[in-house]
């Protein structure tokens, strides 16, 4: 098995060979992957750029072993990792042990969150979980989370809830998690997603040191701006198939577009009121916020910035009447909706018709209001849908529309731009530009910078260590 393979993490030899004719999911009509070649040497550093449905989750989780379902999808094709050669013929493939695999291949997947256990009180106990599993000895774990605590700064979370991390926060402790079981390889989607500058930074450097021990990285990402100079591979996935992601490519993904700022609307109605507000959650120690003095107007975008833990969130959470300030004037003049930034805390239904619909009245307008909402955002052709069958940016999507049909006048953002691919921020952008234009008002959190610059008519900077956030005239 898997397990019994020595792990290869020195010379130049292939550590991973990946080659698909095709994989197609039971029930569907059509491939998802097709004629897939990869090559992972010891240190190396793979990107594959792709929108969302371009199939770069789905070989993420060919990559880790995860697929093909046993009996269900349909793969034709070969592995070799580690000296061990895996054959796909379809229907009848080999049993993969996914425990031993794991064991030289991690997957990172886009909703960080997902990889935590959800049961461990402290981060440093989440960071240990699968190593107690193995059996590692109580002081060779401590050793282990010091090194890694420290290469990542993460001293200062290491007695923290996981629960109660920021969603920036999150994904670092993710990643920290999968690395310190030193995989030979590790599959990362999307790992900056959501990250301030300071993670950022942390992230891609720790990446650097995992490359220099000899670990093979793959990222899957939307853009290929952050990787272009240190990229051993890049490539392109659309439609399911690989091809090289040329010069031409990586010149455009690299060039910024400057954008303008709006133009601040005249004075208007105060829609959403924090004055002199302090903000905390039950049993903490500490405060979040203290003093928040923050305006939005009808008509007005304004953008909150900060630093991962700054209280974007917490903000954003009192706004919508999800928690209550300890202190101060908080007012709130019209209906609010709030896009939660992990879409999967608000997705439960078994499709996307009955997300949308779920909770409104019968006979009211805002049901009648349900296809026009999911045609606005792209939505339609995916009524009787699972969410969880979509890509990563539909999912959004349809969380974004379960906010929408009920109307708010203040729509609040969290990091709403996160997993969207073009057309995803094309429809986010014309969402808020309605809600502006009717009068309303949207209050977002994003580390986005481009986008915060084109969509805000100003910022409000959060307390602590500010984002580099370019002011234009």
């Amino acid at each position: 098995m898997i397990e019994n393979q020595e792990n290869s993490r020195t010379g130049n030899s292939v550590l991973f060979d990946l080659n698909i004719e095709r994989f197609r999911y039971a029930g569907a009509e059509l491939d998802s992957l097709r004629r897939i070649n990869m090559n992972l040497a010891p240190g190396s550093l793979t990107v594959v750029v792709g929108e969302s449905g371009s199939g770069k989750s789905t070989l993420g989780e060919v990559l880790a072993g995860i697929l093909p379902r046993q009996g269900a999808d349909q793969c034709l094709g070969t592995i070799n990792l580690a000296g061990q050669r895996i054959e796909y013929a379809d229907l009848e493939s080999q049993r993969i042990n996914v425990a031993g695999w794991a064991k030289h291949v991690g997957l990172l997947p886009q909703e960080a969150g997902h990889y935590l256990s959800r049961i461990r009180e402290t981060v440093a106990e989440e960071l240990v979980f699968s190593l107690e599993n193995e059996g590692m000895p109580r002081d060779a774990l401590r050793q282990r989370i010091a090194g890694l605590s420290k290469h990542l700064n993460l001293d200062h979370l290491l007695e923290r809830d996981p629960a109660k991390l920021s969603g920036g926060q999150e994904r670092l402790v993710a990643l920290a998690a999968l690395a310190i079981s030193e995989p030979s390889a590790m599959i990362l989607d999307e790992p900056l997603a959501g990250l301030d500058s300071e993670a950022t930074v942390a992230v891609t450097d720790m990446i650097s040191r995992l490359r220099a021990d000899g670990t093979a990285m793959v990222v899957l990402s939307r853009t290929a701006r952050p990787w272009v100079d240190n990229a051993d591979a890049l490539m392109k996935l659309a439609n399911g198939q690989l091809s090289k992601y040329s010069a031409e490519d990586q010149l455009r993904d690299s060039v910024h577009v400057p954008t303008q700022r709006r133009v601040i609307p005249a004075m208007t109605e105060v829609l959403l009121d924090f004055s002199e507000v302090q903000l905390g959650y039950a049993g903490a120690e500490q405060l979040v916020l203290e003093g928040l003095d923050l305006q939005v107007r009808a008509g007005e975008c304004v953008g909150l910035a900060g630093a991962n833990g700054s209280g974007k969130t917490t903000v954003l959470k009192a706004a919508a009447g999800l928690l209550q300030p300890n202190s101060g004037t908080l007012a709130v003049s019209a209906p609010t909706g709030m896009l939660l930034q992990n879409s999967s805390d608000q997705l439960f239904e078994r499709t996307v018709l009955r997300e949308v619909s779920f909770g409104l009245p019968k006979k009211g307008t805002q049901r009648l209001s349900v296809p026009e909402v999911l045609t606005r955002l792209g939505l339609e052709a995916f009524a009787e849908t699972h969410p969880y069958e979509l890509p990563a940016s539909a999912r959004r999507l349809v969380a974004l529309a379960t906010v929408l049909v009920r109307e708010p006048q203040i729509l609040l953002l969290d990091e709403p731009t996160e997993a969207l691919d073009s057309v995803g921020m094309a429809r986010l952008q014309e969402v808020i530009d309605s809600v502006l234009l009717r009068g309303g008002a949207v209050l977002l959190s994003t580390h986005d910078k481009d986008f915060m610059r084109s969509t805000t008519h100003r910022i409000h900077q959060m307390p602590g260590k500010p984002e580099p956030i370019a002011r234009l005239s």
